[in-house]
């Protein structure tokens, strides 16, 4: 509290004020008593203080307009959040681009997120949380621009994912102004009705901006590790598939398809026709890869077998969200990827005759596969290979199992339960930031290039590969297990090799493997690869133990006969 001195007496043309008049104006002032929030204007007795509701920002039309829009825009943004979310398990017309991830769900949160702690406490702005704003609405300009200049990113986002992107700028835009606009409209109700703009803050409004600046710090860090994942992306998109982009499903998404050798000519020797000296003697190799590593990997014996003459010609794949290979659309099943290929194949002009080797989960896929093409197939190979059981919530329930706990397979294969299927779409929600993948190429620019993320060690981290392991999750127990137990494939020559390392490991996977000899009439080789882990052919014995197993399969004489020459 402050008092007011005496006032001096005022001097006039050198005339010197009445006594009285003197006496009378110094006790009026030397009684008054200043409050700091008192208004310092004239006429202080008609103005309000600063706390009183009827100062608040609130209650000027255009503000009750803007909240009412930003309500209205929280409110698309949640509906639109719940259309995005329910597109990852059932397709949805024009919101599945070819390279749907977990972006546009992360995307649309962002947005959430930004509108929310705008509206939390409407009427205290924060400069600070403003600037930051700024910044981010910087970054997703920049990655406006990115994704609309660089033709893979283009084709891959589509024409949803590219609005998308415009409508968190959009966003972000609209709550930096709100924030802007509540400001002035803030200092202009406390000139109004205060008689000056209040510089203090009040405990509380101390605390909402802090907690405001905070929450749009973590938003910022946030679309800065989108946008360097996104800029990263439209770095690989230098690295061409060394095969051809096949598009399947009636030209919605495209698969990544790669032969090598001369795979449109028919092999001799396996028919009664004369044989023509210039034509293959071998079936093509069919290959499919695993659950948590990539073809391009697991081919590597076959390519080096290729190579040395040994292999004439095979083929590689990669199933949709793997490799170079887009999206697919939700659902999907062991047999719909299945027709993915054979629609790829065909559309190639490849008839066969095959041998399918199947490693890991692909030894499924080439299971359903064979069943479905058993006038094509010449033989299988499997690899240390799944079993059905394994689709199912529970694997190790039912006669003749050892119950098992879930770490038996940790590092090694993700189990199909509920918990599993829940923590790959946390994983995949948290993917586009890019964390370790960012983390890897800051500081081993050299060792994690751009193969290392479209199908090497980082494939693993990528959204569009967490979203076609999230689809094989949702229906494995459901349509993929069905698919598969009722796959016989007939007499095809099948052979089998395991590790030892998972026979030690699991008290189930000796038993399976032993299954898996039965689903065939003809079976030939059981191959048990010593001192070798699940992936064989990374141990010099194991990738022996292969390439001759493969060498022997590929040789044998079968009963073969092409569809043309079955009708």
């Amino acid at each position: 509290m402050l008092e007011l001195p005496e006032r001096e007496p005022a001097e006039s043309n050198g005339d010197i004020t009445s006594e009285p008049e003197r006496v009378s104006h110094s006790t009026k002032h030397q009684k008054r008593v200043f409050s700091e929030r008192e208004p310092l204007l004239e006429n202080g007795d008609n103005f309000l203080d600063p706390d009183d509701p009827r100062v608040s920002p609130l209650n000027l039309k255009r503000i009750k307009l803007l909240r009412t829009i930003l309500l209205a825009v929280l409110l698309f943004n949640t509906g639109l959040f719940l259309l995005v979310l329910v597109s990852d398990f059932i397709s949805i017309p024009g919101i599945n681009p070819r390279g749907k991830s977990f972006l546009e769900l992360d995307l649309v949160i962002f947005c959430i997120l930004t509108g929310s702690i705008t509206l939390w406490c409407f009427a205290v702005p924060a400069y600070y949380e403003r600037l930051l704003g700024y910044f981010s609405c910087a970054l997703v300009g920049l990655d406006v621009v990115v994704a609309i200049s660089v033709p893979y990113l283009r084709d891959q986002f589509g024409l949803f994912g590219n609005m998308l992107m415009l409508w968190v700028l959009a966003n972000l835009i609209l709550n930096c102004f709100a924030d802007f606009w509540i400001e002035q409209g803030k200092a202009q109700q406390e000139i109004r009705y205060t008689g000056r703009i209040e510089k203090r803050k009040s405990l509380f409004e101390i605390f909402v901006t802090g907690i405001k600046i905070f929450v749009k710090f973590v938003l910022l860090v946030v679309i800065w590790n989108i946008s360097l994942s996104l800029w990263l992306l439209a770095f690989d998109s230098h690295e061409k598939p060394w095969g051809k982009m096949v598009s399947v499903n009636e030209d919605q998404f495209k698969v990544h398809l790669a032969c090598f050798g001369d795979v449109y000519a028919g092999a001799n020797g396996t028919n009664d026709k004369p044989e023509d000296p210039s034509a293959p003697k071998q079936p093509i190799v069919l290959v499919e890869g695993g659950q948590q590593t990539s073809l391009e990997q697991f081919q590597e014996w076959i390519q080096e077998l290729y190579h040395m003459n040994k292999i004439e010609r095979y083929c590689i794949w990669d199933r949709p969200g793997f490799g170079f290979s887009d999206s697919a659309p939700s659902p999907t099943s062991i047999g719909i990827i299945v027709e993915y290929l054979m629609e790829a194949l065909k559309k190639e002009g490849i008839e066969g005759p095959y041998s399918a080797v199947g490693f890991d989960v692909g030894g499924l896929y080439s299971k359903v596969f064979a069943l479905r093409n058993a006038g094509q197939m010449h033989s299988m190979l499997l690899v240390d290979s799944w079993h059905e059981d394994l689709l199912k919530h529970w694997p190790f329930s039912g006669p003749n199992k050892k119950n098992e706990k879930r770490k038996t397979f940790r590092d090694i294969l993700d189990l199909m339960d509920s918990w599993q299927g829940f923590k790959v779409w946390l994983r995949g929600v948290v993917s586009p930031l890019g964390f370790v993948r960012n983390i890897h190429w800051f500081f081993h620019p050299r060792s994690y290039l751009s193969k290392s993320r479209i199908f090497g060690t980082d494939m693993v981290r990528s959204p569009k590969y967490l979203r076609a392991r999230l689809q094989e999750q949702i229906t494995a127990s459901i349509l993929s297990y069905n698919e598969v137990h009722t796959a016989d494939v007939g007499s095809i020559p099948l052979s089998v090799i395991l590790s030892q390392f998972m026979i030690k490991k699991s008290l189930n996977w000796g038993k399976w493997q032993r299954e898996l000899t039965k689903i065939s009439a003809k079976p030939l080789e059981w191959i048990v690869a010593e001192n070798s882990g699940h992936f064989i052919w990374e141990s010099p014995k194991g990738r022996d133990n292969l390439q001759q197993l493969l060498l022997r399969l590929v040789s044998e004489k079968t009963n073969y006969m092409s569809e043309k020459e079955a009708s």
